[in-house]
C-alpha cells in the first residue's frame, strides 16, 4: 500500500475511533442531563429508558475504548509502515546491486546468501500482517505497473474492481462505528417521550 495512502488511512481511522468514541460519550451526558432539564417524572417509562440508555452508551464507550485498545490499530499500522519503508530501502538496494551485476560487476555466492538473510531478518521483524482488503488496495494502485502487466499480461484488476477495493478500503476502517451510529442513533429516536 502506498505510504500516502497508509498516512491516510491511519490518520483517518485515529479519527473516526476519537470522533465516534467521544460523541457517544457525550450522547450519554446530554440523555442523563435531557432526563434532567425536561423534567422526566422518575418511575415513567421515558425516565427508565433513558436511565438505561445513557447506561449503556456509558458502557458502550467503555467497550468499545478496550476493543480499540486490544486492537491497537494505530500500533499494527505504523509497524507495517516501518516495515515497508525498510523494504523499499531494501529493494532499492538490491536494483542498485542488479543494476552492477548487468554493468559486468561480480556477484559472489556469498554476497547472494548475505542479501537473502537481510531479507529474511527484515521480513520477520515485523510480526502483523496486512489484512486482504489491504492486499486488494495495493493491487489497484499497481494494477498498471510493468511487474503486474508481465506477470498478468494484462492490467491485474479492471477500473471498476480498482475503485471497489478503494471504496472497500475505505468503508473497512471505519464500518462498525457505522452500524454503532445507527444502533445508537435508533435507540435515542426510539425515546418514549409520550411517557414522560
Amino acid at each position: 500500500v502506498s505510504h500516502g495512502l497508509q498516512r491516510f488511512h491511519l490518520q483517518f481511522n485515529r479519527t473516526a475511533v476519537t470522533f465516534s468514541i467521544g460523541t457517544f460519550s457525550a450522547a450519554g451526558i446530554a440523555v442523563a442531563f435531557i432526563q434532567k432539564v425536561y423534567e422526566v417524572t422518575a418511575g415513567t417509562p421515558a425516565d427508565k429508558y433513558l436511565t438505561a440508555l445513557s447506561v449503556c452508551l456509558g458502557l458502550f464507550v467503555i467497550v468499545v475504548s478496550l476493543i480499540e485498545w486490544g486492537a491497537s490499530g494505530a500500533v499494527k499500522a505504523e509497524a507495517l509502515f516501518q516495515n515497508a519503508q525498510k523494504l523499499n530501502a531494501f529493494q532499492r538496494k538490491l536494483g542498485q546491486r542488479v543494476a552492477e551485476v548487468a554493468d559486468g560487476k561480480p556477484f559472489s555466492s556469498d554476497e547472494a546468501t548475505a542479501l537473502r538473510e537481510e531479507y529474511e531478518l527484515i521480513k520477520i521483524e515485523c510480526t502483523h500482517n496486512h489484512e486482504p482488503v489491504d492486499d486488494q488496495l495495493f493491487l489497484a494502485q499497481r494494477r498498471l505497473d510493468p511487474e503486474f502487466a508481465r506477470l498478468f499480461r494484462r492490467p491485474n484488476q479492471s477500473w471498476f474492481e480498482a475503485k471497489w477495493a478503494w471504496i472497500t478500503s475505505l468503508l473497512s476502517v471505519v464500518w462498525y462505528f457505522g452500524f454503532f451510529w445507527l444502533a445508537i442513533g435508533g435507540l435515542i429516536w426510539a425515546i418514549p417521550w409520550s411517557g414522560k
